[in-house]
């Protein structure tokens, strides 16, 4: 009978030991360790997030006829110079999987994975396991500067006819003959801005004309409010040659923060009102954006016990693979010391703790918690 357990006990032992990895090395290995069967490498995860910015630049332009805006329409409240400016409009953060190149291991194969071909099982069952990809750089820029207020100067000329005659002898015969020349000039910039206002005189009359009901043909409720929109529009735009505009223009930056966990702050960029976006921080604070990371897990006295537990066997023989599991972890936005908003819980690999699983466990899918490569 004891014989019978022994041969039952020693099977088994077998069995795990066959299946299973025989051993499980972080990188980089020590001098010491013996390798002589085939391996594979694998790295734990980190998180990393894609932190899409968009940064509004705000452009006040001054009026083509801004110099006569006081004199010919009686108006003080003008934009009197070209100003730019730069504000935050909208971040948004996307969490993603990624390589830590820090925990790399090497794994020993058993004789008997080796002759099962467990390699190629592996590589197979894994050869799907990658990160979403995206582009580390990306920008997009609007010109919405309208065209009304653009192109209004380009007609700059303006004609005039002079008529006269000349004398000329047709058939033997003296003939006074008419003719008329016509001469282009150049429009002053004040001649421009008195047919502009001309013009919104004339709008303002003809809006009367339909407002008061002058007009001979009766209008519907759909065409009468047609009518005075496309008017009030075309006022608009006149106005504008004097007032000046402002063009709000949205410009997106795309980029990669990899959390650190011995800084509850990571610096994300700095959008300065006059230089704009950049990803590196400003000597002003206010104008630095940071991302707070707030774990939602009590993880020190784990970490604790795993730095007793660790001791001096990080390279011994027969430990099993490690793992590390991601810890939810609240995000905020900060604008220097000032909390912006919360940007949600998100699950941050940095933040949790490694742990060293048993060896022999010939069921456990190592690609199901690292990169295989």
């Amino acid at each position: 009978m004891l014989k019978k357990s022994f041969l039952i006990f020693f099977s088994l032992f077998v069995f795990l030991f066959g299946f299973s990895q025989k051993a499980v090395y972080q990188l980089p290995v020590i001098s010491e360790s013996s390798i002589t069967n085939p391996t594979f490498f694998y790295t734990l995860p980190k998180t990393a997030f894609k932190v899409e910015v968009v940064v509004t630049k705000v452009t006040n332009m001054k009026g083509l006829y801004a110099d006569f805006a006081t004199k010919l329409l009686g108006i003080n409240n003008y934009c009197k110079e070209n100003t730019t400016s730069y504000r935050l409009k909208n971040i948004t953060i996307t969490p993603y999987s990624v390589p830590d190149e820090t925990l790399q291991f090497v794994v020993e194969l058993s004789t008997m994975q080796v002759k099962n071909n467990f390699l190629q099982t592996l590589y197979t069952d894994n050869s799907s396991s990658c990160f979403r990809s995206f582009s580390t750089l990306e920008q997009n820029h609007t010109d919405i500067l309208p065209e009304f207020f653009k192109n209004y100067a380009e007609v700059t000329m303006q004609h005039f006819y002079e008529t006269y005659t000349e004398t000329k002898i047709i058939d033997g015969i003296v003939t006074q003959v008419p003719v008329t020349q016509t001469k282009v000039t150049t429009k002053t910039l004040e001649q421009q801005a008195r047919e502009a206002v001309d013009f919104i005189e004339k709008i303002r009359k003809d809006r009367y004309t339909i407002l008061s009901f002058e007009q001979e043909t009766t209008l519907s409720k759909d065409a009468f409010e047609y009518l005075v929109n496309q008017l009030n529009e075309l006022e608009k735009k006149y106005l504008e040659l004097f007032t000046g505009i402002t063009v709000f223009e949205d410009a997106q930056e795309t980029f990669v923060v990899y959390p650190k966990t011995d800084n509850d702050f990571t610096p994300v960029c700095s959008v300065s009102p006059s230089a704009g976006f950049s990803k590196s921080m400003c000597r002003t604070d206010d104008y630095n954006y940071y991302l707070h990371f707030e774990p939602q897990l009590p993880i020190t006295f784990q970490k604790h016990f795993k730095d007793v537990q660790k001791g001096s066997n990080d390279n011994k023989k027969g430990r099993g693979y490690c793992i590390r599991k991601a810890v939810p972890v609240l995000i905020s936005l900060y604008r220097g010391a000032e909390i912006e908003s919360v940007q949600g819980i998100f699950p941050v690999y940095q933040f949790g703790i490694l742990e060293v699983l048993p060896p022999n466990l010939d069921s456990f899918e190592i690609g199901k918690w690292g990169y295989i490569y």
